[in-house]
């Protein structure tokens, strides 16, 4: 990822006010090809190498030198070595004792094998994703992190950081029956859902927010979305302690261009070269997420404290519960 002025002079002006001091990052990938087979994987700009030392300098150049740390994800892919990038994540995480890292879980793992990393301490999320189920687009939740897998996490009281599937997301009738069951019948699971709850389009929020509102142990973290209205609706009716920042860093995050909505869809735009009224360069996707988290908090007047907690202190106080050593 290219960093450029024109990035630094927009976070100054833009976004430099609202940015705390303190930032606890959610949702962020690691990836290797160590240990990985190429011939196996399909081309992804996922596939960039990048341990938690990268993380840390693209995140200084991003958010003006604040103190960071993370949740480290593992990168989802299709025919991924899950055991070996299992392995990369453990060794890097080491190198930060207040992040915490989500192991890459598959239907066919074992539940020893999932067991055997949380014994070890380096792990205190899992990482499912849909594109492990049989139809990724039609997933329910047990069809790509089944029951169980469930357990095991149940039982070390652990979290899981969980992409919705279905073409309306939180709004899928599945994804709302799947989770009410889940978290009754999983009472220690911590279920952080990603891209406030895959609300990239505030459509499939509108309702869904009066629903996921009254579960317990569901978190968001609030990576990628670039779309005003799902930042106010989550901000203004779910309790704002259980939403945590997420910049989906580095691939993801640090694109250039926004995600961009219509009807009930939403696609990625890298930005357009051909304007003659205004600059057209663009800035990294989650600058364009800073700053309709920082117009949400404006419409609703959060106070300095609000958005310290929502940038840091909701993280802290979730993971001390996972790991119980964080300051």
């Amino acid at each position: 990822m290219i960093y450029t002025e024109f990035d630094r002079e927009f976070r100054q002006k833009h976004l430099e006010d609202f940015i705390p001091e303190k930032i606890y990052d959610m949702h962020t990938h690691i990836w290797t090809e160590k240990g990985q087979d190429p011939t196996r994987l399909a081309p992804s700009v996922l596939r960039m190498e990048a341990g938690i030392e990268t993380l840390r300098q693209w995140s200084k150049q991003i958010f003006g030198d604040r103190e960071c740390h993370y949740l480290l994800l593992g990168t989802p892919l299709p025919d991924i070595d899950r055991r070996n990038h299992n392995r990369f994540l453990g060794e890097e995480i080491q190198k930060d004792s207040l992040s915490i890292a989500g192991m890459i879980a598959t239907p066919d793992m074992e539940a020893q094998e999932m067991a055997d990393c949380f014994d070890s301490g380096l792990f205190h999320a899992v990482k499912p994703y849909r594109v492990f189920a049989a139809d990724p687009a039609n997933a329910r939740i047990t069809d790509f992190i089944p029951e169980r897998l469930l357990e095991v996490v149940d039982h070390y009281r652990m979290a899981i950081t969980l992409h919705l599937s279905f073409p309306a997301g939180a709004a899928s009738p599945e994804n709302q029956a799947d989770l009410q069951y889940l978290t009754a019948r999983y009472p220690h699971i911590k279920w952080i859902l990603a891209h406030c709850a895959r609300a990239f389009n505030a459509n499939f929020l509108t309702e869904a927010i009066h629903f996921f509102k009254h579960l317990p142990n569901i978190y968001y973290d609030t990576s990628a979305v670039n779309d005003l209205y799902t930042h106010y609706l989550l901000l203004k009716h779910e309790d704002r302690k259980r939403i945590m920042f997420g910049s989906d860093n580095i691939a993801a995050g640090g694109v250039k261009g926004k995600y961009v909505t219509y009807a009930n869809s939403w696609f990625y735009l890298p930005g357009c070269d051909s304007l003659e009224h205004c600059p057209t360069e663009a800035v990294p996707v989650v600058y364009e997420q800073l700053l309709q988290q920082k117009r949400a908090a404006d419409m609703l007047e959060m106070n300095r404290s609000e958005i310290e907690d929502l940038f840091y202190r909701n993280a802290v106080n979730l993971i001390a519960g996972l790991k119980k050593r964080l300051p």
